[in-house]
């Protein structure tokens, strides 16, 4: 059975203190697998009967429309839960090559303004799905709202690539873009709002498990910090012949970025890829029903909850970083050994 973490207190209590979930949902479209199955229809209804009642704000990467009703189900399900505003990819029509961006956002709140960006065409399997990003200003409240982004970019398909491999660079041109987005969405928000960005960003924070210092940054990770605050990198990590003080995907405008699941655990917690580890240090993959062989043994953080800015003291919503937590949804006596081949990511919101 699914154990999920119960709000302690009612309905109206939650409305204070509203819960948000991020999550790659992994429902990809009809005959794409991993393995023999991902129990697809399993999954979904499972969702939809324990896990849509326990969050105020969901947002699902990889919850694609094109060629089910998935999509369809799912948002007359989070309705009946009282999730009266949604917000998601684009669909495209038979002739459009390219399948949509698989994003989704539900709300129990007014959703005050929307707008959606789509990234160029990515590399690899990437490249026939329209990535990006939703925005959304959610009303919480009289007065309190937040600037909230979800967003799922460009993967990678090799463990530990190199900041020069393409689907990095792809990768880090997206980063930019949102973060022009981020900009051109909040251009009139005031300084006690704040700014979220949550999703799957597909850089994995959490260096390899043979490294020396398994609780620090991945380069990569530094990189994305650089180019969200707008600092921006060196030119040279992509081009050895740049100048060294060169930089590129630099913004006039520095903020602070807040990593909430780092500040929570103290160390970048694995989102996908878990592992079990023996008495005897054997380390075996704890799931392998909807994991792709290659990928089994990860032990990566790609899921994340960003604060956008650089005074939080200030703003009217805050997140409550203690119950903040990874989700595991892990579910028992089914084909399945979890809900998704990633881990959630969840919070709550503080009003003042």
């Amino acid at each position: 059975m699914f154990n999920a973490h119960k709000n302690d207190e009612s309905g109206a209590q939650s409305r204070n203190e509203p819960r948000l979930l991020t999550y790659n949902f992994f429902m990809r479209p009809p005959l794409i697998k991993n393995n023999f199955s991902d129990y697809k229809e399993f999954r979904l209804e499972y969702f939809i009967r324990n896990v849509l009642k326990e969050y105020d704000i969901i947002c699902l990467e990889e919850m694609f429309q094109f060629g089910s009703s998935r999509r369809t189900r799912l948002l007359e399900a989070a309705r009946k839960e009282g999730f009266n505003y949604s917000l998601t990819s684009p669909c495209n029509t038979v002739f459009n090559l390219a399948i949509d961006g698989g994003l989704v956002m539900l709300s129990k709140f007014p959703i005050k303004e929307r707008d959606i960006l789509i990234y160029p065409s990515g590399v690899h399997s990437d490249r026939f799905s329209d990535k990006g990003a939703l925005y959304a200003k959610i009303e919480l409240a009289q007065n309190n709202v937040i600037h909230l982004f979800m967003t799922h970019t460009q993967a990678s398909y090799v463990s530990a690539p190199p900041l020069t491999d393409k689907s990095v660079l792809v990768r880090q041109e997206q980063l930019s873009l949102l973060r022009k987005f981020i900009d051109k969405c909040t251009l009139n928000a005031l300084p006690e709002e704040p700014i979220i960005l949550v999703g799957d960003l597909n850089v994995n924070s959490r260096p390899q498990p043979d490294s020396s210092n398994v609780n620090g940054d991945t380069d990569e990770y530094l990189n994305m910090i650089k180019i969200l605050s707008g600092e921006g990198i060196e030119a040279n990590q992509i081009d050895a012949s740049a100048s060294p003080d060169k930089r590129i995907y630099n913004n006039s405008k520095i903020v602070g970025v807040k990593d909430v699941l780092k500040e929570r655990y103290e160390h970048h917690p694995i989102t996908f890829g878990d592992v079990i580890v023996a008495d005897d240090g054997t380390v075996s993959p704890k799931e392998t029903v909807l994991t792709g062989k290659d990928d089994l043994l990860a032990q990566a953080s790609l899921d994340y909850v960003l604060l956008i800015g650089t005074d939080q003291s200030k703003k009217r919503v805050t997140i409550d970083i203690q119950r903040t937590r990874v989700e595991e949804f892990f579910v028992s006596d089914a084909s399945v050994t979890q809900l998704s081949d990633h881990y959630g990511v969840s919070t709550c919101l503080i009003s003042s």
